[in-house]
């Protein structure tokens, strides 16, 4: 796909399509093709092409590769706590507890700490901030309660 993206658009590839066909070829379980195709590439892969690997590997729980891909991410950015984060969850996810002991006490002695999500809506002009856990809008009440329905409507409608 990328030499006919040369020949054919004379659009030559960059990092960011590369990370494109990863995150595709590792979404559909190709987990080995997208590690070849980093392997093939042009030019180094950044952070966000091992990203889209390492999270591949969540999904399919890959544990030997999470692994290699996480020794790039962590040379790369040592200082990410998420890299360290996700590969925690993917020990965890695989029940290897032990490891993510490890992976946490890495993260101890590095001084990182995990960052709480974070989610934006807009509502009638006004951007509305939430943080996982806090309970301080005026409305939580009201905006639980809304939640609740529509996580039962789209539960009903096999969406969940």
């Amino acid at each position: 796909c990328f030499r006919l993206m040369s020949e054919h658009y004379s659009i030559m590839p960059r990092v960011e399509h590369y990370g494109c066909m990863v995150d595709l070829l590792g979404r559909a379980g190709c987990l080995a093709e997208a590690h070849d195709l980093i392997k093939g590439m042009p030019f180094e892969p950044n952070a966000d092409v091992w990203s889209a690997l390492l999270g591949a590997c969540r999904i399919h729980l890959n544990i030997e590769l999470a692994e290699r891909v996480a020794k790039e991410l962590f040379e790369l950015q040592p200082e990410n706590a998420g890299n360290y984060v996700l590969l925690s969850n993917i020990y965890a996810a695989a029940g290897e507890w032990d490891n993510v002991g490890k992976i946490r006490k890495i993260m101890k002695d590095k001084g990182l700490k995990r960052s709480p999500g974070c989610s934006w809506i807009e509502h009638k002009d006004r951007v509305h901030t939430f943080i996982a856990g806090d309970r301080s809008h005026p409305q939580i009440e009201k905006i639980s309660e809304t939640l609740e329905s529509l996580a039962g409507k789209m539960e009903a409608a096999g969406y969940v």
